[in-house]
Order: structure tokens, then sequence, then C-alpha cells
């Protein structure tokens, strides 16, 4: 039986290119971030939202590393697709194949010159998978 995951990819305006205009994000692989089994272990009894939020801010941060601003798309993955590395980041996960469209649930975009030191969350705005256009133009500003 699979079981979906829920995953959060850092993206860049070329890769929002490609979901908008070929209903996908390219593979062959791709970081993610994610509630894994190292999470659950050092924090059992933590609420799974509050897990949820710390993979979103470690996707958030990769995003950013590269002085670019900061999107992050969240998706529902089968298992399968997604695999746990070996070492790195507690929520690092390497996601197998391209991500298609119906699978985004949300994309999260940081202010302009949001603060990706880790020393505090990065503010992040929601936008619903249909407003990939308008994602696209905020960008573009």
């Amino acid at each position: 039986m699979n079981t979906t995951t829920r995953v959060y990819l850092p993206v860049t305006a070329d890769d929002l290119a490609a979901l908008d205009e070929r209903r996908e994000l390219p593979g062959p692989t791709r970081e993610a971030y994610a509630v894994t089994a190292a999470v659950l272990r050092a924090q059992p009894h933590e609420d799974p939202e509050v897990l949820e939020y710390g993979a979103l801010q470690d996707a958030a941060l990769a995003s950013g590393a590269g002085g670019v601003r900061i999107v992050v798309a969240a998706a529902d993955l089968e298992q399968p697709v997604v695999r746990e590395p070996d070492e790195g980041i507690e929520t690092a996960v390497v996601v197998d194949g391209a991500v298609a469209l119906p699978r985004i649930v949300s994309l999260h975009v940081g202010d302009v010159g949001a603060d990706t030191s880790g020393e505090e969350d990065v503010e992040l705005s929601w936008y619903d998978v249909t407003e990939i256009a308008l994602v696209r133009a905020e960008l573009a500003r």
C-alpha cells in the first residue's frame, strides 16, 4: 500500500514556467523537504503541523540560498517517489522523477529581500496552485 507524503520543493522561476506551460516540474530528481522518519524519531510528541512548518521553512531557506526570491511548491506524492538521503538535514528528501501539476497543492512565496540566514522564520505568502501565473508575474516585478 502506498502512502502519500507532503513534500516542499524549492522552485525557481524556470521551474514555475515549466509547471505553468508543461504542467510539471521536470526531473529526473529534485531536492525537497518533508516530515521524515528521522524527524518523527527526534520529535515523537510534536504537533504534526509544527513538523510540517519546519519542513516548509527548510525548503524556503534552500530556495533563497542563492539570493533569489524564495518560492516553494507543496506537493502530495506517493511514498515510493520520495526517498530519504543517507545524511544531511533531517527534513531533506529526494523526489525521483517529474512532479505533475495535479500533485502540487500550493505555492509559498517569500517577500523581496526575505532573511534567509535561518535566524528567524521566513515569512511566506500562500498561493493556490491555480495562481501560478500570478506568482510568475509577482516574480517578474
